[in-house]
Order: C-alpha cells, then structure tokens, then sequence
C-alpha cells in the first residue's frame, strides 16, 4: 500500500471518529432528558398505582357504609315508635295472661334520652308459678319489637297460694330518635335596598 493511500485512510478513520464524536456531544443532552423522562414516568406511574389503591379502598369503605346503613334501617324497623311505646303495658298484659302469670300493676319511669334513642322504662309486679314465668320471659324474647327486661327479682311466696311466686322487672321500650334536619342557611332577599349613606355637608 503506497503512502498516498495510507493517507487518505487515515484521514478517513479520524474523520469518522470525528463525526462520531460530535454525534455522541450532540446527544448528550438528548440522552439526560430521556433519562429524566423515564425517571419522570416511572415516578407517575407510582403515583397512578396509588390512586388505583386509593380508589379501590375508598370503593370498599363505601360498600361498608352502605352495608351498615343497610343493617341500621333494618334495626330502625323493629324499633319501637312512639306510638308502640303506649302500648307496652297492654301487650305485656297479653303476654302475661298467654303465659298464664298475673300482673299486678305497672308503673312508668321517666324516660332517658340519648344520641340515638329514647329509653321508656316500665316497672312491672307478677306472681307467678317458675315455669310460667319462664314462658312469659320467653315471649318478651320474641317480642315484635326491640324491648328489654332487666332488674328481675323473684321472691317465693309463704303459704300455698295459686302463685308461689312474686316478681318484679323493668322492661324498657327503645325510640329511635331521628338526627333534626340541618337548620336552612339564610338568604338574604334578593334585591333589597341597600341601606342609604348620609351625604356629609362641608
């Protein structure tokens, strides 16, 4: 190879790593932007899994409320109303005479009101056998409605009387009270006069 075209390879050679040179100078830039674009993508997508995270967990939290509004209606129905509370004597008086017991009188107690519910307590006087009053206490059970008995108290009567038994309980019927509508906020009429500003004389 004579020395003219060693040359010309040589230069050749030099300019190509020249030219690859400036090339890879050239795309510098290009290839710091890119990273940070896919550094930039992967930080979005994180952010997009979150919020699929976050969606799904909101979608859960509102299939339990509205599975517990659900439950809260149903115990709503069986609650009693005021007008059932009135009654309470009357029907405890059925149950009773269902059980074959005596009731002896009733007395009502002043109501307890809470968040949700109103308490209406009666005190209630029975003589009994043991096995009827079993039976009636098994009737309050499947009461209609939600009520309570508590407080019992069972003495056994002297002497050979048709009851051998005297009792006493309290049983409470429970109101559900409704949350009040929130109060109306005010308006102000719609093209009401200003009031007037004196004019100040000099």
């Amino acid at each position: 190879m004579n020395s003219q075209l060693m040359k010309q390879v040589l230069i050749g050679l030099l300019a190509g790593l020249l030219v690859t040179v400036l090339i890879w100078l050239a795309l510098g830039g290009k290839r710091d932007e890119l990273q940070a674009l896919e550094a930039s993508n992967i930080a979005l997508k994180k952010e997009v899994d979150k919020g699929y995270a976050l969606k799904a967990n909101y979608e859960k939290l509102r299939a339990e409320v509205a599975e517990q509004e659900k439950m809260i209606e149903e115990l709503i129905k069986i609650m009693p109303t005021e007008a059932d509370k009135g009654e309470i004597p009357y029907r405890i008086k059925k149950l009773a005479d269902t059980a074959g017991i005596e009731q002896v009188s009733f007395t009502i107690q002043p109501a307890t009101k809470t968040d949700y519910y109103t308490e209406y307590p009666f005190t209630f006087q029975f003589k009994s056998g043991y096995h009827s009053f079993g039976q009636f206490t098994s009737l309050i059970s499947g009461y209609d409605k939600i009520i309570n008995l508590k407080d019992l108290q069972m003495k056994r009567e002297s002497g050979k009387g048709l009851y051998p038994v005297s009792a006493s309980c309290r049983i409470s019927a429970f109101v559900y009270n409704p949350a009040p509508p929130a109060p109306a906020a005010k308006k102000s009429p719609a093209g009401a006069a200003k009031p007037a500003v004196a004019e100040r004389e000099d």
